[in-house]
């Protein structure tokens, strides 16, 4: 799952992306997508917006981000 996360986390940062195309761009299931966005909630900020645009595939939806944490 790390490397799964780490591909995810690329795909979404800061841009928004729906689960269909994380999937796709993943090469994995929509089920392991949400099974790496819980993982990766517990270390980084996972934005949700829905509805919000999808960057990949133009539709309008529950979309996924991570933010980047502020450097102070």
């Amino acid at each position: 799952m790390p490397q799964t996360a780490a591909l995810i986390t690329a795909l979404i940062l800061e841009r928004p992306m729906c689960l269909a195309c994380i999937a796709m761009k993943s090469t994995t299931s929509e089920t392991a997508v949400q099974a790496s966005l819980v993982y990766l909630a517990q270390v980084l900020r996972i934005r949700r917006e829905s509805p919000g645009r999808c960057r990949a595939c133009g539709q309008n939806e529950m979309v996924v981000s991570v933010t980047r944490p502020d450097m102070d």
